[in-house]
């Protein structure tokens, strides 16, 4: 598992990629614990911890089709080559980065007291260089340009998010 951080570590820093993770269904179930884990990390006593829960089920659901329908539609497109096969790479690559960067987030939360402006400030450059390894991570996945990366990044944030919502007003009705 050290390995692995390091490979995570070395994916937040720009210098490898999805590729370079295991292909093991294991360390997905261990990373997709980890996620929910993170997700129990209640920074905002106002939110009902059940909330967080699902949120993070929402993101790894959305997070694992998303990945599976894009290797796919990358399959038809590209007939040599299998993308499909690069998908529990990528899903642990994503979901780990994740996990680390929300785990990151909620330390910074918790340290920052109740400064709400340093925290928007904190909270908007996490999430920027959060969508830029997402980037770099659909990059590799796709074999494209960093470019086509950052609007895979930005189409699954916004997919994310509209699902998040979604829950939000079943909720309130």
């Amino acid at each position: 598992m050290a390995f692995n951080l390091k490979i995570f570590l070395n994916i937040l820093l720009f210098s490898s990629g999805p590729q370079d993770l295991p292909a093991s269904a294991n360390l997905l179930k261990i990373i997709i614990i980890l996620n929910i884990i993170v997700g129990l990390m209640a920074v905002d006593p106002n939110i009902d911890i059940t909330v967080n829960i699902f949120f993070a089920l929402i993101y790894i659901l959305v997070t694992l089709v998303f990945i599976r329908v894009c290797l796919n539609l990358k399959d038809k497109t590209n007939q040599g080559s299998s993308y499909s096969s690069r998908y529990l790479q990528v899903c642990i690559g994503t979901l780990g980065v994740h996990a680390l960067i929300a785990l990151f987030t909620n330390l910074v939360t918790l340290m920052s007291g109740s400064s709400t402006e340093s925290l928007v400030i904190a909270f908007l450059i996490i999430s920027l260089y959060a969508w830029f390894v997402n980037g770099h991570i659909f990059k590799n996945a796709f074999d494209t340009t960093m470019t086509i990366g950052l609007g895979f990044s930005l189409l699954h944030s916004m997919i994310c998010v509209i699902f998040m919502m979604l829950f939000i007003q079943v909720l309130a009705s």
